[in-house]
């Protein structure tokens, strides 16, 4: 043994430059990093067999081969590709090179016992055995989930740009200024989005099913590590949080309408390569790079104040509506209160087409048929707390829906009722005050026109009933 490591210096695999041990540059202390390898096996079914060989030659230095830990795995493993005239070849070359620059290693009698153990014992010679096999099975489950994942999330990309394309379109087609002329953003209506975002949603969730498979073959592989050598534990477990994080990162993408893809997705793979190399460095006896302390998994992106109340306000419109589809469900107070409630939010809405099914016209509506069976009593004490709503926008528009839903049942004096409210609140609005149009930015132009209408002679009706079908015609679209 100490002739053998006294003729060479590094792996003798001749595009692999690392040494047979290594050196602590603080402590100056060295760690076994080779074993010996035979070039024929030293027993019969063993890889590159040689029966014509005798005892003597095979246990002899010319058929002996040092190699990294790595390296000398690979040569067993896959024989085929390594045949004695290759190694012999090393053989050779790692013996000129040692006679060329005269460096090697001087071991001694505990170094020696070290060598002797792990490239002859039969128990670490299998655990190492094993371990090698487990350990690229995982490197190349890892490299197939990455490999499929990539694939996979190119689709995803087509999908959201394809949906940006289709805003990009409907903003060149429909401009749409404010008050001050600044331009408008334009979304596409709900009806045009669905199917771009069920493509979208469809592509990440495909991604998903795809790779979990994938990752039972990693998790299987890492604890099989963990199993052949118990020391590689914490970097099994570091891989395992890695897919998992990949696994979640996989199902999102920022944004609805969506954004540029982020960091999520690269960063998760990148850690996850990060981590499988770790592993591989750490069973080659290279444990220079620790597992880090366990970390939350990615999230998904986080919901603004501002898009979690537009969610929660299209939820409730939603639970409303079976009210306007059928007219016999009793009035549900509770109901009718959140409705209320989220009136100045549904005012605050930019008149844009798609938000139109979650604006104020449409909220108001859903209020007023929540309380259509409501009985008299209830029903006009609901018509005098629609008159304090403000601002009067919100107010004005909710009496006139529970006006009209009156009419349709034929209760003409709660028709008047409603009429009556909402006209006394228009001609009493001081449009003077700055305050007025600030608050009903959205639909000043129509309360004025209401207000002009009232004003002469009970004309309210007219302009409101146009505008009702105009309302209703768009949300029909």
């Amino acid at each position: 043994m100490k002739q053998l490591y006294g003729t060479a210096f590094r792996c003798g695999k001749p595009d692999c430059q690392r040494p047979l041990f290594r050196l602590d540059n603080e402590t100056g202390d060295r760690t076994l990093n080779s074993r010996v390898a035979h070039i024929h096996a030293r027993r019969e079914g063993g890889p590159r067999w040689n029966a014509g060989m005798s005892d003597e030659v095979n246990r002899s230095g010319e058929n002996l081969l040092l190699l990294c830990i790595e390296h000398s795995y690979e040569i067993d493993e896959n024989a085929a590709r390594f045949p004695p005239e290759m190694l012999q070849e090393w053989k050779a070359a790692q013996l000129a090179e040692h006679d060329q620059i005269q460096r090697s290693w001087h071991l001694n009698n505990d170094e020696v016992a070290e060598a002797s153990v792990l490239s002859f014992d039969p128990l670490p010679l299998s655990v190492a055995t094993a371990s090698a096999t487990t350990v690229v099975a995982a490197a190349r489950a890892v490299g197939k989930m990455v490999s499929v994942g990539r694939q996979r999330r190119r689709l995803a990309h087509q999908a959201a740009q394809d949906w940006q394309a289709l805003r990009l379109h409907m903003n060149r087609t429909m401009p749409v200024f404010d008050l001050d002329g600044d331009r408008l953003t334009v979304e596409p209506s709900r009806a045009e989005t669905k199917p771009y975002e069920d493509a979208l949603n469809g592509a990440l969730a495909a991604s998903q099913a795809e790779l979990e498979p994938l990752a039972v073959e990693v998790v299987a592989e890492l604890h099989a590590v963990s199993a052949a050598d118990q020391s590689l534990g914490p970097w099994c477990d570091w891989v395992e949080r890695r897919v998992e994080e990949l696994i979640a990162a996989a199902d999102r993408w920022p944004g609805r309408p969506p954004s540029e893809d982020d960091q999520a997705w690269p960063d998760a793979v990148a850690e996850l390569q990060r981590a499988s190399a770790a592993l591989s460095a750490a069973w080659r006896g290279d444990r220079t790079v620790s597992p880090p302390e366990p970390t939350l998994a990615v999230s998904g992106p986080v919901e603004t104040d501002q898009q979690r109340a537009v969610r929660e306000h299209w939820e409730l419109l939603e639970s409303a509506g079976p009210w306007g589809r059928v007219k016999h469900r009793d009035y549900d107070a509770a109901l009718y209160a959140r409705l209320i409630e989220a009136l100045p939010l549904a005012n605050a809405l930019p008149p844009v087409p798609s938000l139109t099914a979650m604006g104020l016209d449409v909220t108001a509506r859903r209020a007023a048929t929540v309380a259509r069976n409501a009985d008299e009593t209830t029903y006009r004490a609901l018509i005098r707390q629609a008159s304090e709503q403000t601002p009067l926008a919100a107010s004005v528009v909710l009496l006139q829906h529970l006006g009209t839903i009156a009419k349709q049942q034929g209760r003409e004096e709660l028709q008047d009722a409603a009429a009556a409210e909402a006209t006394k609140l228009l001609l009493a609005e001081d449009w003077k005050a700055p305050t007025a149009w600030a608050d009903n930015s959205n639909y000043a132009r129509r309360l004025l026109a209401w207000t002009a209408g009232a004003s002469h002679g009970g004309e309210f009706e007219r302009p409101w009933r146009q505008h009702l079908r105009e309302t209703q015609t768009c949300c029909r679209r």
